[in-house]
């Protein structure tokens, strides 16, 4: 009886180390399942640090992984941490994530504004431009200026449409330079005409 017993215990222990030399499958997939879904939200544009952290960490757990699979005596507990902790934060950014997106929503519209400012301000400086001899080409060349301004400006409302509020923020940050360039240069030209 005692050697029953023995060997009952012996075969426990062997189906105990056995399960706990098993790979934590399940784990990573639920971790990578939470990845995708926000990669396919935009966290990778609109949490760009945050999403680059959960890659890393989930490359680190999988290369705990690797590193235990080698091993006669393979312990997933630390790997196991390291997924738990990347399914957390990936539940955590995806919580997270709708906040960012609308933050970016809001600077772009701003944004844009400020451009649509600086464009309706160039366009009046360009009305007082001091007209004359040799100011002709001039004037038509920041007409033209603020031209292409105004074309790009008809983007961004494109861009917002799209959802694509990071694009939409760069096209208003370039339109509104190309402005104020057209109004910095109309006001020289006015202050040098007072002179």
């Amino acid at each position: 009886m005692k050697g029953l017993t023995k060997n009952l215990v012996l075969v426990l222990a062997i189906a105990l180390v056995l399960a706990a030399c098993k790979q934590p499958t399940q784990q990573i997939n639920e971790a990578q399942a939470v990845i995708d879904e926000i990669a396919k939200a935009s966290a990778d544009k609109y949490a760009a640090a945050e999403f680059k952290t959960l890659g890393d960490d989930m490359k680190a757990a999988q290369d705990e992984i690797a590193v235990q699979d080698k091993k006669f005596f393979k312990k997933f507990g630390t790997a196991k941490e390291m997924l738990a902790k990347v399914k957390t934060d990936a539940e955590a950014l995806k919580a997270a994530l709708p906040g960012k997106i609308e933050a970016a929503k809001n600077a772009a519209i701003a944004i844009q504004t400020e451009a649509k400012t600086a464009i309706d301000e160039a366009k009046a400086l360009l009305e007082k431009a001091p007209k004359g001899k040799g100011t002709k080409k001039d004037i038509e060349a920041l007409q033209a200026d603020l031209a292409g301004a105004e074309t790009a400006f008809a983007e961004i409302q494109t861009a917002l449409d799209a959802k694509d509020y990071l694009g939409a923020a760069d096209k208003a940050k370039s339109v509104k330079e190309k402005a104020v360039a057209v109004a910095d240069q109309v006001k020289a030209a006015i202050e040098k005409k007072k002179k």
